[in-house]
């Protein structure tokens, strides 16, 4: 990989760690029938959220810290 490859890597692993650190989690929508009788039916919409790890965030951050390393000793291959 070249050296602007390295680095532009290590800043979408960078802001994925740090944009993942500050999100609750992801939501989704999830659809419930709660009445069905004949022609009537009733349905309830819950939002659900799944938390993201913190460990997640911190091995993001540090992947794009040691891609930025590699990307910045590299020798420029001109």
């Amino acid at each position: 990989m070249s050296k602007n490859a390295w680095i532009i890597l290590s800043l979408v692993l960078l802001a994925l760690g740090v944009g993942s650190f500050f999100m609750e989690g992801i939501a989704y929508v999830t659809e419930e029938t709660v009445v069905d009788a004949g022609p009537l039916e009733v349905t309830a919409e819950q939002e659900e959220r799944v938390g993201l790890p913190v460990w997640l965030s911190f091995g993001l951050a540090a992947a794009g810290a040691l891609a930025l390393v590699v990307g910045l000793t590299r020798p420029s291959s001109e």
